[in-house]
């Protein structure tokens, strides 16, 4: 038999298939890191997108706590506009009250009571006064009731005065001025 000698041959073949490994392991590492390289890009080119949108909805939402900031003036403004509104309509259905109440006292007052004092305060009116008879008074309370505009009367005292010509009753009583609600949106 021949004598060939194959160990040159398969040394050879060795390098060759360990420098097609390094290669083949050289060319997947650079695969590989071209692979993380783009994913990378990938993720960084999302998180600056979605900064962005952070970044224009933060510009937004201090665009609209601005606006909700105005609302909140213009409702307060609108608030204390009512407010004002309401006392004027106020003061000006009661500043007539004085009058209509002067000009309705010799209606409701009967014949034989004499005030003495009169007091307004607010809507609450207190009326001083003398009367020759208790059924007078009574009488003046029930006419002020049938008013349209003066109600709820209550009498606070009623008494026998001798005076030294002729036998009076002073009397206390009190009644309020009735509104109409008015109402503002």
């Amino acid at each position: 038999m021949s004598n060939i000698n194959l160990l040159p041959w398969r040394e050879a073949a060795k390098e060759k298939q360990k420098h097609n490994f390094y290669l083949l392991l050289g060319g997947t590492c650079l695969v590989a890191a071209a692979g993380v390289f783009a994913v990378n890009q990938y993720f960084n080119l999302l998180i600056d997108s979605q900064n962005q949108r952070n970044q224009y909805l933060q510009k937004e939402i201090a665009t609209l706590n601005i606006q909700i900031g105005e609302i909140r003036e213009i409702k307060a403004k609108k608030a204390a506009l009512v407010s004002r509104m309401n006392l004027i309509d106020q003061l000006q259905s009661s500043r007539n009250t004085s009058v209509k109440l002067f000009n309705q006292l010799p209606d409701v007052i009967s014949n034989g009571v004499y005030l003495s004092a009169l007091n307004l305060k607010e809507d609450n009116i207190d009326v001083v006064g003398k009367a020759e008879a208790y059924n007078r008074v009574a009488n003046s309370m029930r006419q002020i009731d049938k008013t349209a505009w003066l109600g709820q009367t209550s009498i606070s005292s009623i008494f026998t005065s001798n005076t030294p010509n002729m036998s009076l009753s002073e009397f206390s009583l009190h009644f309020n001025v009735l509104h109409e609600k008015k109402t503002t949106k």
